[in-house]
């Protein structure tokens, strides 16, 4: 899924610098997104526990984190008499096409799917719903497959990478079939967790040895940008609003967000984390400035400072380029 707070064009050079002062241990991540540094982290041998504030992102995290076996997805499979799981994919690809809210509000109204694919992606979300309904789903299972279900729906939307607003015209990608695909686990040797929940209440949780905090670091509100995978992640149906489709009902804004909390925000967030080694990823473009992150950073430790050009997230052709900056505080 793209997503505009990955980190995937940084990751490798992060996990150089971490591992050069901590080669193993805890990873605690506690702005995880869907999972792209904590998985790397896990496929490496660390022990991660990450979170979100979203459901869909904290879904991701138990398919590609938390989960080291895939389940067998017994109660389906026993329901529908099916030989074996991977048939589970098969049974949603070929689920009886049907009308509803989705086709009416995100294909008719809306452009952000074709009618064909949105009637695919309708009946697919119904019986994942029927079967969780019947208790033939457990919880991790039932992430799994709602995390599987939007990884496939963003391969087919009509967006330029969020969901705030629908192409004009049809994107060559929205023009292809909707085909469901079960996401993939990451291997690791280490037990991970991941919480649902404010980044204070997981650094409470105990010491790390590395603390990788990565918060939203301009006014963009996640929960609005993708707020059709909340909707699906939350099985929320409620009237939808303008342009974008945003349903009713209130979003979730951090206060990295805000310009007049930021500072504030990254105060109280240290003030619950132990750790060996903290790392603070941070644009320079960002609501809290530099010289203010050294001066509140300061007070934990030494602080170390690397720039790291990385992708940034842009609605128009081609890449724009910011500038990445990776302060590291030993607590040593």
């Amino acid at each position: 899924m793209r997503y505009f707070g990955s980190k995937a064009s940084t990751v490798e050079k992060v996990y150089e610098l971490i591992s050069r002062r901590v080669p193993s241990g805890s990873f605690c991540d506690p702005f995880g997104g869907i999972g792209v540094v904590g998985s790397f982290f896990k496929n490496k041998g660390y022990s991660v526990w990450t979170g979100d504030a979203l459901s869909f992102a904290y879904y991701f995290q138990i398919a590609r984190i938390e989960t080291n076996v895939m389940p067998r997805f017994e109660g389906v499979v026993k329901a529908l008499a099916l030989r074996t799981p991977s048939e589970i994919a098969d049974r949603l690809n070929s689920a009886n096409l049907s009308d509803g809210w989705f086709v009416t509000e995100y294909a008719e109204k809306r452009q952000f799917f074709t009618k064909d694919n949105a009637r695919r992606i309708y009946a697919c979300m119904t019986l994942i719903r029927d079967w969780a309904q019947a208790g033939s789903l457990n919880k991790k299972e039932h992430a799994i497959l709602l995390a599987s279900l939007i990884d496939s729906i963003d391969r087919v939307a009509n967006t330029a990478g969020t969901y705030y607003a629908y192409l004009k015209t049809w994107h060559e990608k929205a023009l292809r079939p909707f085909h469901f695909r079960l996401l993939t686990h990451i291997v690791g040797n280490e037990d991970c967790h991941c919480f649902l929940g404010d980044a204070k209440r997981l650094l409470s949780q105990r010491a790390f040895d590395i603390v990788y905090l990565d918060p939203p670091y301009n006014e963009r509100c996640y929960s609005r940008y993708y707020h059709l995978p909340e909707a699906i992640a939350r099985d929320e149906v409620s009237e939808a609003h303008g342009k974008s489709g945003i349903m009713e009902g209130e979003k979730h804004v951090s206060d990295f967000n805000k310009h007049s909390k930021a500072m504030d925000a990254l105060r109280e967030t240290l003030r619950n984390a132990s750790f060996r080694l903290l790392v603070f990823h941070y644009s320079d473009d960002g609501l809290i400035n530099p010289s203010d992150i050294r001066g509140i950073l300061g007070s934990r430790g030494e602080i170390d400072e690397y720039v790291i050009g990385g992708k940034g997230y842009t609605t128009r052709r081609g890449h724009r380029t910011v500038t990445h900056r990776l302060y590291l505080v030993s607590n040593e």
